[in-house]
């Protein structure tokens, strides 16, 4: 005799849950702070001349600085996520929400530094 197969009650697809819409809200800040750090590096950046070596984010430790901001927080953002996976499957809770956030957030982290580094460092890379 065959039994029905039973639902596994740890993911709890389908059903609303307050820890997929706190991953997905935390997701969403992070990538607004991470983009708006970004643009603003950008902007501040865009100030500099040739010759302007001296100015504030001018220089090469302070462009560098300024590329490596963005990815920064969201490498910080990916990493909490992903912590806070785990401790959300340790409570037997919803956790596929945390995870995705955390995998959202490392693939912009990578975006963000493959694209915006040169860019803001600029000279300083060679």
């Amino acid at each position: 005799m065959r039994s029905s197969p039973q639902r596994s009650s740890g993911d709890q697809l389908g059903r609303e849950d307050d820890d997929v819409r706190a991953a997905i809200r935390f997701a969403a800040l992070a990538s607004v702070a991470g983009i708006a750090f970004l643009v603003i590096a950008a902007i501040w950046v865009s100030t500099c001349g040739p010759s302007d070596f001296d100015t504030a984010a001018c220089g090469a430790p302070q462009r560098t600085l300024l590329g490596l901001g963005a990815p920064a927080i969201l490498l910080g953002s990916a990493v909490w996520a992903f912590v806070r996976t785990y401790r959300v499957w340790r409570e037997h809770r919803t956790w596929w929400g945390w995870q995705g956030a955390g995998w959202f957030l490392m693939t912009l982290m990578l975006l963000a530094l493959t694209t915006g580094f040169p860019t803001l460092a600029g000279p300083v890379l060679g």
